[in-house]
């Protein structure tokens, strides 16, 4: 192999890291199993699928742009600006997922931090925090909760029961981050953006709405997808070229693994062991999300959690999100777009980001499982 194809292979690698581990462990489970084509839950792949075709249309008519920029030039402080951005960050996380949230709306706070110099590092570091603590209040907020929502079959109401003291306690600790801070006046004036096209604007939303829908069991999945696949395939068809198929084949590798694992004598070694209690099966949710990222710990564990541990897993991979940076691989996007601006800042950032992330871990980990799990033995 030439040195040019040696470094592409490299460069994928790096880049798709998740996906190759995905791909990897069917790979090497399939040796002792063969893949049954019933372990691929069609299903999430369908919403996952549609979700994200309906969130690129909503990028490509730029409406969550439009209304970060309204609501921005509103800000007369450093403190407004920093509430703004965290406050259309974690919301839109909640329907957008995390990685879109962050893919949006940190190159804004840079434009910001341009415009009237000011060191953006901190307020970025909190939007990151706000994707990921955002993204987990809702089904649709992050792939592991889609997940997770699809394989252990919850409802809305089992969801938000389990969710909602982790929800609670991130946002006071977002709101103690925002305001313990010092404050200047500014003048802020960015450039208005055109307002998108009110129809083209609707549809996207009637469809975002719909694939929730679909999401909480309300709308058939596989309807929702040909409603929105035959939409964008008239209208905007280059829409279909932007999709992440390496998130879509990296579901398809865990879930061929879970099920070839799932008939071996060691997962019930595991499952009576760790993850025997809910304790247990939190903690190892929280930890492993701090080595392999959030989403692969969710579906690697998944396999191995009786349905009455599914409360605590499910909360363990959401708060355990914070911690290092690949604990969510959305930390890595806001890190990665940060440092092409200010590379000189790199270490900075990343000391500053573990700062905050490792007490956002002890504080809201620590009292959520004191809530969760110490008060339910």
């Amino acid at each position: 192999m030439t040195d040019s194809k040696m470094d592409k292979v490299k460069t994928f690698v790096k880049q798709e890291a998740v996906l190759c581990l995905a791909t990897l462990l069917a790979a090497a489970s399939s040796f002792w199993q063969t893949p049954k084509p019933e372990y691929i839950d069609f299903g999430v792949l369908s919403i996952l699928f549609s979700l994200m075709l309906v969130v690129a249309g909503l990028k490509s008519i730029r409406f969550l742009d439009w209304l970060a920029v309204l609501l921005l030039n509103r800000c007369h402080s450093s403190r407004q600006v920093t509430a703004a951005l965290l406050t259309v960050t974690y919301i839109s996380s909640m329907f957008v997922t995390n990685d879109v949230a962050l893919i949006t709306f940190v190159p804004l706070a840079i434009v910001i931090g341009r415009t009237i110099r000011m060191d953006m590092s901190r307020p970025i570091i909190l939007q990151t925090l706000a994707a990921n603590l955002g993204s987990m209040a809702t089904p649709p907020g992050n792939p592991q909760n889609l997940f997770l929502y699809a394989f252990f079959d919850y409802d809305l109401t089992g969801f938000f029961r389990a969710m909602l003291p982790s929800t609670l306690l991130a946002i006071v600790f977002l709101l103690l981050l925002t305001f313990v801070t010092r404050s200047r006046q500014l003048e802020l004036a960015l450039p208005s953006l055109e307002q998108p096209e009110r129809g083209k604007t609707l549809i996207y939303l009637a469809l975002l709405l719909m694939n929730i829908g679909a999401v909480v069991h309300f709308v058939d999945k596989y309807a929702a997808l040909a409603v929105t696949a035959l939409f964008f395939a008239v209208t905007e068809r280059r829409l279909f070229r932007v999709v992440d198929y390496s998130l879509l084949v990296t579901f398809v590798g865990f879930f061929i693994f879970i099920g070839n694992i799932s008939h071996t004598d060691i997962v019930e070694l595991i499952r009576t062991g760790l993850l025997s209690s809910a304790g247990g099966t939190y903690l190892a949710g929280l930890g492993l999300s701090q080595v392999v990222s959030n989403v692969p710990a969710a579906m690697l564990l998944a396999g191995l959690t009786d349905q009455g541990n599914a409360d605590a897993l499910l909360v363990g991979v959401n708060v355990g999100g914070m911690g290092t940076i690949i604990a969510s691989m959305a930390s890595v996007i806001s890190f990665k777009l940060f440092v092409v601006e200010h590379p000189a800042q790199a270490g900075a950032y990343m000391r500053m980001f573990t700062y905050y992330n490792v007490i956002g871990l002890v504080v809201i980990g620590a009292l959520t499982y004191y809530l969760q799990i110490f008060l339910s033995f």
